[in-house]
């Protein structure tokens, strides 16, 4: 007889992302994929995904970085950004997503893999701008890893020509 009281472990609810920076030619880059499948299929997003049952946050950051973009990076390079979970931020449902960033200097090739058709680092101008097809709620990511990992995400024009850092081109 099944315990109508027993709780089932549901697969699914949690996810991770991460936000990995890079630099070329003084420019910040993200790293992004491109999706391979619904939702939000041929969308550029984080690399990531469902944290599996008994994984901890962090081992699956970096088992999803490496699978959908070829990308080795141990864990303690990556930090903690946060935890979110919006409601609606998933059209699957209430998805949960705890996200991490990082820094790598040396901007290494990647590949799409697993449930990415394709990887590349892109300027995070161009990842943040408003006519760029990026899914779920990683444009906000972003954002928000930007601005904590480097200040703010641009300075007023007449400062720009001072060379000031962080400035995101």
């Amino acid at each position: 007889m099944k315990d109508k009281h027993r709780t089932r472990l549901i697969r699914g609810i949690l996810t991770v992302d991460v936000v990995l920076f890079t630099r070329r030619g003084g420019r910040l880059f993200v790293l992004a994929v491109e999706r391979g499948k619904e939702p939000f299929r041929t969308a550029l997003a984080l690399p990531g995904g469902f944290v599996n049952p008994g994984e901890r946050t962090p081992d699956a950051a970096v088992r999803e970085l490496g699978e959908e973009t070829g990308l080795a990076i141990h864990r303690n390079r990556l930090r903690r950004l946060g935890f979110y979970d919006k409601p609606g931020r998933d059209p699957r449902g209430p998805i949960a997503s705890v996200v991490y960033h990082g820094y790598t200097a040396d901007a290494p090739a990647v590949r799409g893999a697993g449930d990415a058709q394709a990887a590349r680092w892109l300027r995070v101008a161009e990842f943040l701008a408003p006519e760029t097809s990026v899914a779920f709620d990683h444009r906000e990511i972003v954002a928000e890893a930007t601005a904590r990992r480097f200040g703010r995400l641009s300075y007023p024009s007449n400062h720009q020509e001072q060379n000031l850092s962080p400035r995101i081109t």
